[in-house]
């Protein structure tokens, strides 16, 4: 209850602020004897990486760095709404929120001494509709009805054919690059930009193939005596089990990884120095390629989905840790509530409840029927393929369900294998749509299940052919019904009117099952003590836990500092 209310005081207020003007959250004022220097090490479980220092292409495709090099202009904390100025002070809607004026930060260089204008940051979004694959954020999709962005001296304007406040979340986190640079270069989305040019608090130092990237101070920063530390080292491991084995030597200060049973497997091995932070703030989804048959069909992707025991998963993956309350429309129930449909609790509840037999009906009257040897037929009665569950490898979480998913599938007659790549191989197999079926994790997160929606639903993220790159789309599903509701949402400051769109899309889920809600997913911080603090935790939650290589890597950064 009182998530629940916590997170409806939230939505509100980030209402107001989005549609009617700025409220900011300093998170970085000065500390008292802060102690400066030494390397912040961190351990990933992220297989061989592949040099890439392209701040444009999506998070997990780069090196895990680039947070801590380029900047935003705000940054805005996912679990609680805050916003902080970065590289804009300021913003004003304008005009019926027809425009967005965005102040820009003065007395900034980049690391070569240029200085750092209003005019960077207006190349880099118009960069963005120049070259469309970089728009990771849709920002010029035309369901945002982005028009134009202009520098007018320390001003930046955005400007909209209808209203669009949802956007500013967006927007917001756009990192920002030299116009003197990127305007040489021609082909960016195969760019790897081997030398970055950045305002950030940390610069790139050198990449050790194919496992340790390292970065050092900005000695020339423009934020007062940050950042503390003098250099970050990424090390990335082949498992979640070797990354807990170098934490537990106090090897590394912090990682990114789930650990099965993590109280008794990591805090209590060190209760003073060890500690997580495992805020939820997402799902973790079975994607089907919806391009493949059968999954192209919504019939049997609702089959697959009833035919899965999640209390068995979340108990077997995560020791309950996220709860076992789950919708399958990918809303988080212990914060979104208010946001579900209440018309729609009984369909809900029947795509999540755990019924093989009524999996197997409902197949038998599409006309998949069992043979005599227990295997799937398809309605031209022959057994169906072995099909491949993919999951990152060396992920125990993801391998933990993808086994218990293997089980219950071949009780309802699918035969299936399970397929572990390295993340390069993984997210690529993910985007280019080469995969059967692949646990992941929601593709968007953010102060309304909209956010969710959007990157999940949104064409410009999604693609029609396999081999073509769906940004966030990762299903390939998408139905112009779902693109005018977050049109209308997207439109609209009326929290009726907002509800209503959200409703909408929700009983499309329902209907068509796009894709198939396993688990809640938490952020999975782990860090240690030993050797730094300033650590964002539940009593403090300055940043929303999640990795350094997504925007709360830039805050932590600023942050943490020697013991």
């Amino acid at each position: 209850m009182k998530k629940t209310f916590v997170f409806t005081v939230l939505l509100i207020s980030l209402m107001v602020v989005f549609s009617f003007g700025q409220q900011f959250v300093d998170i970085f004022k000065p500390e008292a004897n802060v102690k400066y220097g030494g390397t912040l090490k961190l351990v990933m479980p992220w297989g061989p990486l592949t040099f890439n220092l392209n701040p444009f292409l999506p998070q997990g495709v780069h090196l895990g760095i680039i947070p801590e090099l380029y900047e935003p202009l705000f940054y805005i904390n996912s679990l609680n709404g805050n916003t902080t100025p970065i590289l804009g002070t300021n913003y004003k809607w304008e005009d019926n929120n027809l425009k967005l004026v965005v102040s820009v930060r003065q007395g900034v260089k980049w690391s070569d001494g240029q200085p750092f204008t209003a005019q960077d940051v207006a190349f880099t979004f118009n960069y963005l509709k120049k070259y469309p694959a970089l728009d990771n954020s849709g920002i010029w999709s035309s369901v945002n009805n982005l028009q134009s962005v202009v520098a007018s001296g320390d001003t930046v304007v955005f400007t909209f054919s209808k209203p669009n406040t949802p956007l500013l979340y967006y927007i917001a986190g756009i990192l920002i690059t030299p116009e003197h640079i990127w305007s040489n270069i021609t082909n960016p989305a195969t760019y790897t930009n081997p030398n970055p040019v950045v305002t950030g608090p940390f610069l790139f130092k050198s990449f050790t193939s194919p496992d340790q990237v390292v970065a050092v101070k900005n000695p020339n920063y423009w934020m007062k005596d940050r950042p503390y530390i003098d250099q970050i080292v990424m090390q990335s491991v082949n498992s979640n089990t070797t990354a807990l084995l170098y934490m537990i030597k106090h090897d590394y200060d912090v990682s990114y990884l789930f650990i099965p049973d993590p109280q008794k497997a990591w805090v209590e091995k060190d209760p003073e120095l060890n500690h997580i932070w495992w805020p939820t703030n997402n799902v973790n989804i079975l994607y089907l390629n919806t391009l493949k048959f059968p999954f192209n069909n919504p019939l049997f992707r609702k089959a697959i989905s009833m035919a899965i025991d999640r209390n068995l998963l979340e108990k077997t993956a995560y020791f309950g840790t996220g709860g076992y309350d789950v919708s399958p429309t990918g809303i988080i129930p212990a914060q979104q509530k208010e946001w579900l449909d209440p018309t729609l609790t009984s369909l809900a509840a029947s795509l999540v409840t755990y019924n093989p037999k009524a999996a197997q009906q409902l197949l038998t009257s599409i006309g998949f029927v069992k043979n005599s040897a227990g295997q799937l037929c398809g309605p031209d009665g022959k057994p169906l393929p072995t099909f491949k569950i993919l999951v990152g490898a060396g992920w125990t979480d993801f391998i933990s369900m993808a086994q218990v998913i293997s089980q219950e599938l071949q009780e309802i007659g699918i035969s299936t294998t399970i397929d572990q790549e390295p993340w390069n191989t993984y997210i690529s197999s993910v985007m280019t749509g080469t995969y059967d079926m692949v646990i992941c994790w929601g593709t968007g997160t953010g102060p309304s299940p909209y956010y969710l929606y959007y990157q999940e639903f949104n064409p410009a993220f999604s693609a029609s052919k396999i081999g073509e790159t769906a940004v966030s789309d990762y299903s390939r599903y998408t139905n112009p019904l779902i693109t005018a509701a977050l049109e209308v949402f997207a439109s609209s400051s009326d929290p009726n009117i907002q509800k209503q769109a959200i409703y909408t899309i929700e009983r499309i889920v329902l209907q068509d099952v796009p894709f198939v809600v396993l688990t809640n997913r938490t952020n999975f911080f782990d860090y240690s003590t030993a050797h730094f603090v300033g650590w964002p935790s539940e009593s403090n939650p300055y940043a929303s836990g999640g990795n350094f290589d997504g925007p709360d890597g830039l805050p932590m950064s600023l942050i943490i500092h020697l013991k």
